[in-house]
């Protein structure tokens, strides 16, 4: 585990982590309009 990280460049670690950082505003995006269609139907 620790050589995959090492060869990960700065770049990927950007790229990862943005992907990340947008699916989980997705997922919290998604969640909330889900409960707000079942609070106000």
């Amino acid at each position: 585990m620790n050589k995959l990280f090492s060869k990960m460049s700065s770049t990927q670690w950007f790229i990862c982590l943005w992907l990340v950082g947008f699916l989980g505003l997705a997922l919290i995006a998604g969640f909330f309009k889900i409960m707000l269609s079942f609070a106000y139907p």
